[in-house]
């Protein structure tokens, strides 16, 4: 083998090492990214509970729990598990592209 193929081989080895080590860098940003948007997402899920836990518990306190108002309690949990039904949806359609 000559010097300057020896040469060749070695500076080929060093950048199929430099395309490897980018690639490796580029999939740890994407993994942090990742996981910055799934704690988001659980933090509004988990805000968005506590808030409506937070009235159904003020309207206990208060007495006010009749009829029409465990109605409108049930329609507005029900609608905000649709939200965070949609919004998971919207979070994984993100994440496919």
């Amino acid at each position: 083998m000559k010097s300057s193929e020896k040469d060749q081989a070695f500076l080929d080895e060093v950048y199929r090492k430099a395309r490897l080590l980018e690639f490796d860098k580029r999939e740890a940003e994407k993994v942090e990214r990742n996981s910055r948007r799934l704690s988001r997402q659980r933090n509004t899920k988990f805000a968005g509970i506590v808030f409506v836990a937070a009235v159904v518990f003020l309207l206990i306190r208060a007495g006010r729990m009749d009829q029409p108002l465990v109605l409108l309690l049930s329609l507005l949990l029900f609608g905000a598990g649709l939200l965070v039904e949609k919004t998971e949806l919207a979070w994984r359609a993100d994440n496919d592209k």
